[in-house]
């Protein structure tokens, strides 16, 4: 049976990992400073502290899936499926406003699928995301209240999406097949060397078209809600490391005009995170992530483990 494609539902969660930099942003001095990011195609993987003007970084992730959600939340774990993907990123920064910045992220998708009688891989350009963040305020500048960003971003459909010629169990489908735009709010905090973000975001999606034999499927998506909390603590040598949950849900689909009733989506993923500065201007990032794989803590995807990889080099 062909799995329909999960990538658009959770780029935030292993992207979100390397928002452990946010308490380095918010602690951050003219003296030692360092970048931070989070959200998939929200907020970009090489976010600019207060004293950077540019960035760029690499990085690659990797995951597989070991089972799946049903449309009532039952997991059920898979023994003749499988599925691994590997995804290398490609992202810039640049700094248009003393407060405003904004990021590129070019993807590149790797996927293989194997179950009985089938085993195949396929891969081609993802979905360039474009994105730009404004604070209002810095942690560094409030005693008590959190430090306030503005986020926003759009994904544009330059992978292939399911069913536009790819092959026989879209191992070749590296993109969604439509526009999104999301917008959201950023909330951050540092006590001394702990720190704590909240990053909320609702994303639009437009409608998707797929010809079959009986004509055009139209399917138009609902408003796609995220949420992103970690926990980390900065050492004195500016290594950070961090905990992480992040949460999305997304109603029922509509097909033609029908609504399609058990079409719900939800997934919830949990993972950690560090970082390192390498030199003054270099900085790597690891980390590790899983879906939550119980019931009731997903719908309709597919549940699995990974982790990611990052190196970013910046500019002042």
């Amino acid at each position: 049976m062909i799995r329909p494609s999960r990538r658009w539902t959770s780029l935030s969660a292993p992207a979100a990992a390397t928002l452990v930099f946010a308490a380095l942003a918010a602690r951050a001095t003219p003296a030692a400073a360092q970048a931070c990011c989070a959200g998939g195609a929200l907020v970009n993987p090489v976010r600019l502290s207060p004293p950077e003007d540019y960035a760029v970084g690499v990085q690659t992730r990797v995951r597989s899936d070991v089972g799946s959600f049903g449309a009532d939340g039952t997991y059920v774990s898979s023994a003749t499926f499988s599925e691994q993907d590997v995804e290398q990123d490609l992202a810039a920064s640049f700094r248009v406003a003393r407060r405003a910045q904004v990021g590129l992220v070019l993807p590149y998708v790797e996927t293989h699928r194997s179950e009985p009688g089938v085993d195949e891989w396929g891969s081609g350009l993802g979905d360039i995301a474009l994105n730009a963040r404004y604070d209002f305020k810095l942690a560094a500048e409030m005693t008590y209240w959190p430090g306030f960003a503005l986020l926003g971003g759009v994904v544009f459909p330059t992978g292939k999406a399911v069913g536009d010629g790819t092959n026989a169990t879209a191992t070749d489908a590296t993109g969604t097949g439509t526009f999104n735009a999301s917008l959201g709010i950023s909330l951050e905090k540092v006590h001394g060397p702990l720190y704590g973000a909240l990053n909320v975001w609702g994303t639009y999606s437009g409608a998707s078209s797929t010809p079959s034999a009986a004509g055009t499927i139209t399917t138009s998506y609902p408003l796609q809600l995220t949420a992103l909390a970690v926990a980390g603590y900065v050492f004195e040598s500016e290594a950070a490391a961090a905990l992480y949950i992040n949460f999305l849900e997304r109603g029922d689909t509509t097909v033609n005009g029908t609504t399609q009733s058990g079409s719900e989506l939800r997934l919830t993923t949990v993972g950690a995170t560090g970082m390192l500065p390498v030199a003054e201007s270099w900085r790597l990032s690891a980390s590790l992530y899983a879906d939550v794989l119980a019931s009731s803590f997903g719908r309709n995807e597919q549940g699995g483990v990974g982790g990611t990889i990052s190196l970013v080099r910046a500019w002042r």
